[in-house]
């Protein structure tokens, strides 16, 4: 690039930004690319608003908490909250940014990258859900206009940037189904940090048999089916413990089900969201992750980055067989259940409970998938794709 300044971006997230892998992963990229990097963010009341994290500085719009309730209104108030503030400061330092890195949801955050875009910015829209199918998953068929209005501001956000980002080829492929050009939308996988998650040998099992879940705690992804599963084994495995990290609107649910005889002392549901940097500590030694998401709708489009995290830190898995699943995953690579159900979990667990270098096999072969795919690959093409969206000003501004 032909100024002598560092290139500048800007990132717009709804989310808490220390403890969201992806974004924090890319501003990471580009500060190492010698970048300056600002992030718009949500914060928690105990956090400063601004604050330097790892080199990122980010801006944050204090919340008590993420609302992930069944109120359409209450959705939609916490969106449209973030994005006036967002593009409020994005037009107060508009003339600032080389390149602006929109997340979703919601896909109107988009508006956020207008002024930078006003000024030459490139910029790019990261689809990280679909949300006409999220809201489907959530609202269901009672609130079938607002899958549809979903569906119309997925189209007028996607119109608004440069290029478009998502995370997998299903993905790509319905973005693309919906009328977004083929050659506009790029595809960066949610592959696990090496410098967090990697371990080059599969460690010893626990003395001891212990199931994990890590992640966002809601129904479409399986904590409660877990517990369910957990529940059948204890007879046989009476050492037998599990360990949930996350937040999300079942933690109240999952809390009272593990109080309850059969799996009382058991659980260990952590008391709060962990940042992504401690997930690998607070994981500990397990002998099997669990990523039982439902087998229709949405997260049947989710390559789970729970999946991906445990193969790098060498954790056996088991997960729902999935068209993603079996598009990433050869068939010899994983356990999977065709459903999630706990007694089809259970029995796919027994053999990883009772054979833990077998376990330990499966999950080598299981780690092939980084031949194939890795945060290595992923971040040169990503700084790549930054750069050229970022070269138009700059070489205005030389």
């Amino acid at each position: 690039m032909s100024t002598s300044r560092p290139p500048r971006a800007l990132f717009a997230v709804y989310s808490h930004y220390a403890s969201d892998p992806r974004p924090r992963r890319m501003a990471e990229a580009l500060v190492g690319a010698g970048w300056e990097v600002t992030v718009l963010s949500l914060g928690r009341a105990e956090e400063p608003a601004r604050q330097e994290v790892e080199g990122v500085r980010v801006l944050a719009l204090p919340v008590s908490r993420r609302y992930r309730g069944s109120s359409v209104a209450a959705y939609l108030w916490a969106y449209v909250r973030f994005v006036i503030w967002a593009t409020w400061q994005a037009l107060r330092e508009w003339n600032r940014f080389d390149f602006v890195h929109v997340h979703t949801p919601p896909d109107f955050l988009a508006v956020a990258s207008l002024p930078g875009r006003w000024r030459g910015a490139g910029t790019l829209l990261d689809i990280h859900d679909l949300t006409p199918e999220l809201f489907q998953e959530r609202f269901g068929a009672r609130r079938r206009w607002v899958v549809a209005w979903a569906l119309r501001l997925e189209r007028w956000s996607t119109r608004r940037v440069d290029r478009v980002m998502t995370v997998n080829e299903q993905v790509r492929r319905r973005l693309v189904a919906r009328g977004v050009e083929p050659e506009r939308i790029s595809v960066t996988m949610n592959v696990p940090e090496e410098r967090i998650f990697w371990r080059e040998t599969p460690p010893e099992p626990p003395e001891h048999p212990v199931l994990a879940y890590h992640g966002t705690l809601v129904p479409h992804f399986g904590p409660g089916v877990l517990l369910e599963a957990a529940a059948l084994l204890a007879p046989d495995y009476p050492d037998l413990t599990v360990r949930i990290l996350g937040d999300g609107d079942m933690k109240a649910e999952l809390a009272e089900r593990a109080a309850r005889p059969d799996l009382a002392g058991r659980v260990w549901i952590s008391p709060e969201r962990v940042p992504v940097h401690r997930i690998p500590e607070e994981l500990g030694a397990v002998t099997a992750g669990v990523v039982a998401n439902r087998s229709e709708g949405f997260p049947t489009l989710v390559l789970p980055t729970k999946l991906l995290e445990y193969l790098a830190l060498g954790i056996p898995a088991v997960v729902t067989g999935t068209e993603t699943i079996q598009h990433y995953f050869r068939p010899d690579e994983l356990v999977t259940v065709e459903h999630p159900d706990p007694r089809l979990l259970a029995d796919a667990l027994r053999p990883m409970l009772d054979d833990p270098a077998a376990a330990r096999a499966q999950v080598i072969r299981a780690r092939r998938f980084f031949e194939r795919h890795s945060w290595r690959q992923e971040r040169r093409a990503y700084l790549a794709l930054a750069e050229s969206l970022a070269a138009r000003r700059r070489g205005k501004l030389g």
